[in-house]
């Protein structure tokens, strides 16, 4: 973690009215993790039980998250819906969270990245931090999709949710998906492994985010070729979201309906 980064982000989040709270283990580091999992895992609980937090808010990717999802309890956030805001390895909370009535998901920047310059597009977070609508350029059929809500996030994390309970519902649903780092070759293995365990089947079409840092020579175009070969013709097929890991990035609402108009996507 870069603290000098998170100070800046906390400072952005001050000075748009939030009170910000730190766990109490933010900033601790056990190997590549913020802390053992039983020290996570009780800093996140008691952000989910505690009443009085509307916004639960990853300080970075999260890292090891989904080693602590079988003990988190989702009891009071039943009670006390509040939104939970991050991505990349925060997409496995977000599956868990799927089905906890009133819990707001987005698919949002860190913390961290909150106060460099360029690094989110601030318009599209403050509009699904208020519930407005999120418009979002893409490429895609000029026939238009939906509505349907959003489910997904990062597709590497996405990939080991697949035989556990928390697996996403997908039924009548748009899958997104993004990821970096990844070779094609990689990112196929682990398309075609949601497509043999039923997920383009289920899903009502696909999004395609950002695909980052691929192989020399490799780039998103091929992805989304083969995204299309497994999702067959007749579902909807959206690539070229500003969403992931990229500088610049929107925030996406997830589990809200989105609308395809031929030109944007439109998310509320």
């Amino acid at each position: 973690m870069n603290e000098a980064d998170l100070d800046a982000g906390i400072g952005v989040l001050r000075g748009m009215g939030f009170r910000v709270e730190e766990s109490p283990h933010a900033r601790l580091r056990a190997g590549y993790l913020a802390g053992s999992d039983e020290v996570r895992a009780g800093d996140l609980q008691a952000a989910l039980d505690d009443p009085t937090v509307d916004v639960v808010w990853f300080a970075r990717g999260g890292y090891g998250t989904s080693r602590i999802l079988d003990g988190l309890r989702p009891d009071d956030l039943w009670r006390h819906p509040k939104t939970i805001a991050g991505f990349s390895d925060a997409t496995v909370l977000h599956a868990w969270a799927q089905r906890v009535a009133g819990a707001r998901l987005l698919y949002a920047p860190g913390v961290q990245e909150l106060g460099r310059p360029g690094g989110c597009e601030m318009s599209s977070l403050k509009s699904a931090l208020a519930g407005s609508p999120v418009d979002l350029s893409a490429k895609g059929p000029p026939a238009p999709a939906g509505p349907f809500p959003v489910v997904g996030g990062c597709l590497s994390l996405l990939s080991v949710l697949v035989g556990t309970p928390w697996e996403p519902a997908l039924a009548e649903r748009w899958l997104f998906l993004e990821d970096v780092g990844e070779s094609m070759y990689r990112l196929d293995r682990m398309m075609t492994h949601l497509a043999q365990a039923g997920w383009f089947e289920r899903a009502a079409g696909i999004l395609l985010g950002g695909f980052t840092g691929m192989a020399e020579g490799e780039h998103p175009g091929l992805v989304t070729e083969r995204a299309r070969e497994l999702l067959g013709p007749s579902k909807p097929l959206l690539d070229a979201l500003p969403v992931g890991h990229l500088k610049g990035k929107f925030t996406l609402p997830l589990e809200r309906p989105a609308w395809w108009n031929g030109i944007t996507l439109r998310v509320h």
